[in-house]
């Protein structure tokens, strides 16, 4: 299976648009990004790549772009060039295996992204380690929907969670997040591929969701109705300007706003129940 590059040259007098893009693009199945030198860098799946929809966004926001095939073999080397360790406060390092760097971190996860969202390096998976880091999470059980390179999930079984349910749609997230989570020495995590309708009927204390705004909303009811009372719900995928539309569905489906950070614009969220 190939990859589709888009490089998109993001006007220096306009940085923002490079998240924005980000949120339109995700929403076609895009499933990877990264900045370099001024570009904003977009990976999707050959097969799902839809021209006319992407040349649509792209004149809407008056930018050009220019797409490439890459081969999967050379996947891991497009990463290796772009992919750089992260540090969240005092708290997380985030790393890749090729990277020798040390950290004074309390605690440090190695990741190897492949083709799967969540290094660390956008905004909203930064946040999410950032409010999971205020929880108590011992002997707890959890869910991380969308999960991506499983960072999250990884990062609740360090801190002392019992045992964690990683559900991502895509074959490529379930198993990158079976490979870190081995690479990291985490053996409580529970990985499938599925969607909102195959994630297992447990009482859950905790559920991580980053993904995107209308696929949130569509399940917030399901999270909330497995989720015990006292159980809490960490939100991102959305614009600050859009928090307004994710309190209504949780306050519909009985979770309390609680607190959001927000970083270049995007946000996140805790609720409970």
């Amino acid at each position: 299976m190939n990859y589709l590059e888009i490089s998109i040259a993001i006007p220096r007098s306009n940085p923002a648009l490079s998240d924005i893009l980000v949120a339109f693009l995700a929403e076609l199945d895009f499933d990877s990004f990264c900045e370099e030198n001024g570009n904003l860098m977009a990976y999707i799946e050959e097969e799902k790549y839809n021209k006319p929809e992407v040349d649509a966004i792209l004149e809407q926001f008056g930018v050009s772009a220019a797409v490439k095939v890459i081969p999967q073999e050379n996947w891991n080397r497009q990463w290796e060039e772009n992919f750089s360790p992260i540090v969240v406060d005092d708290n997380l390092a985030i790393k890749a295996p090729f990277h020798s760097e040390t950290f004074d971190t309390k605690h440090t996860i190695i990741i190897e992204p492949k083709m799967s969202f969540g290094t660390g390096h956008h905004a909203t998976t930064s946040m999410m380690c950032r409010l999971i880091a205020e929880l108590d999470l011992k002997g707890k059980v959890g869910l991380d929907m969308g999960c991506g390179t499983g960072i999250l999930a990884i990062y609740a079984s360090i801190l002392g969670a019992s045992k964690i349910y990683a559900i991502d749609i895509d074959q490529w997230a379930y198993e990158n997040t079976v490979e870190n989570a081995e690479r990291n020495g985490v053996s409580n995590i529970v990985a499938s591929r599925g969607d909102v309708q195959d994630i297992p009927e447990v009482e859950y204390d905790f559920v991580f969701a980053n993904i995107n705004l209308n696929i949130l909303k569509k399940q917030i009811p399901t999270y909330a109705k497995l989720m015990k009372k006292g159980a809490v719900l960490l939100l991102s995928g959305f614009f600050l300007a859009e928090i307004d539309q994710i309190k209504e569905v949780c306050a519909s489906c009985g979770l309390s706003f609680v607190k959001c950070i927000s970083a270049e614009e995007w946000t996140a969220c805790v609720f409970e129940k």
